[in-house]
């Protein structure tokens, strides 16, 4: 989508927010509109679906079905169980460990990095740097933020304008209550792009990992936060050329989230599979070396 984007404050939105609004608008290239009392409705039959609403929570994707405003959501439930040293599978496969290493020596390498108190055996971890090329609600990409080894860079795409611009104002802007979850989304860096442009640009290999999340387009989730960006998300589905073309990208792996790994499985052989039994999602890792043989 490349029209312009127009951001309007909300109803009720006093003067100070709306001068907030309009400077993070105009720093993000958008069009800034006095609401001038009209409705959703009303909006969406002057602007379609080419128009962000700023409120006391950022901007958000208000349509009929609801809102979208950045939030955490999963990924705060996913943080805790980091600091209590369990592990995550999303963190597990982007650092390729293996299974046999033994669930909670993986734990404390990938969470104690960035905590106080650090073991060894997170010490010897090494940062890794990661392409997110489905950014989405960004909920992957803070909680690789948080767990990785200290040092590691997460960068990230999403080929929506409106929510790239949710939820990049989300790693700039959100405030949490804890100051560690605040600083690791200040250090994601989101970008508005395609991953397939990326995948075919002659640029060389620049991150270790790339990871995709083609299952946010028919999301597992029955919750309601999906229907206001249902009419927005572009991620094209992942196709065997395309994999192959990011294990070209990478330098060590790509990941790729899933709940049906059947064809995957039969295309590459080789993957490696995370996930918890009793888990509706996965990890499916290919070793670029492993595949290059």
């Amino acid at each position: 989508m490349s029209a312009m984007v127009y951001v309007v404050p909300s109803l009720k939105a006093k003067e100070k927010l709306q001068a907030e609004g309009r400077r993070w608008a105009e720093s993000q290239g958008f069009t800034w509109q006095a609401r001038q009392k009209r409705t959703i409705q009303d909006l969406m039959a002057e602007y379609g679906e080419n128009f962000l609403v700023y409120s006391s929570r950022g901007p958000q994707i208000d349509r009929p079905e609801g809102s979208h405003f950045f939030s955490l959501n999963m990924a705060e439930l996913r943080i805790q169980n980091l600091r209590k040293g369990q592990p995550d599978h999303l963190l597990e496969a982007l650092m390729g460990m293996k299974e046999r290493e033994g669930r909670t020596l993986q734990s404390a390498a990938l969470t104690a990095p960035l905590h106080r108190g650090a073991s060894r055996t997170a010490a010897a971890q090494p940062p890794i740097t990661i392409l997110d090329c489905t950014c989405g609600f960004g909920a992957d990409a803070a909680v690789a933020s948080f767990g990785l080894p200290a040092g590691s860079r997460i960068d990230a795409l999403e080929v929506s304008p409106l929510l790239e611009a949710v939820t990049s104002w989300g790693f700039s802007h959100f405030v949490h209550k804890k100051d560690d979850v605040t600083a690791a989304l200040r250090r994601i860096s989101l970008r508005r792009g395609d991953y397939r442009d990326y995948l075919l640009s002659d640029e060389g290999p620049v991150y270790d990992v790339l990871y995709f999340d083609p299952m946010f387009q028919r999301p597992v989730e029955a919750s309601c936060q999906f229907q206001p960006v249902r009419a927005i998300m572009e991620h094209g589905g992942l196709t065997r050329d395309l994999i192959e073309r990011a294990l070209q990208k990478a330098r060590r792996r790509v990941v790729i989230k899933e709940r049906d790994f059947r064809q995957l499985c039969r295309d590459f052989p080789d993957v490696t599979l995370y996930g918890g039994k009793y888990s509706r999602i996965g990890y499916a890792v290919l070793e670029c070396d492993s595949w290059k043989k």
